[in-house]
């Protein structure tokens, strides 16, 4: 599943550190310059028709994949719900924020 546990003293931790790295280099971002936040400041979305077309079912894939990661990962899940609201007409701009998900996601590994 992805999902690893660890125990200790402290109580039980969950994480999926392989699977974001995996994600990662899937994707080709594992050597991609990583961000501090998962969005701008401020940063607001639209359903914008004018904008580029992407592949749907590539942009589809890596949002499911980043709602399964927001199980363990609650920094995420408010971002990773804006852009699964443009799923059935994604273009570039939503796409440049799941890119920049997953640039966050390289410098939080440990998490």
């Amino acid at each position: 599943m992805g999902i690893e546990v660890a125990r200790s003293k402290h109580g039980i931790f969950l994480c999926q550190r392989k699977y974001t790295i995996d994600l990662l280099s899937e994707i080709g971002l594992l050597g991609s310059k990583s961000v501090d936040t998962p969005i701008e400041q401020n940063h607001k979305l639209f359903q914008c028709s004018n904008s580029a077309n992407i592949d749907k079912g590539r942009y589809q894939r890596l949002v499911g994949k980043l709602l399964y990661l927001s199980h363990t990962r609650p920094d995420i899940t408010y971002v990773v719900n804006v852009v699964s609201q443009f799923m059935h007409d994604p273009r570039k701009l939503h796409m440049d924020v799941v890119e920049r998900i997953l640039r966050y996601l390289k410098s939080t590994l440990g998490k």
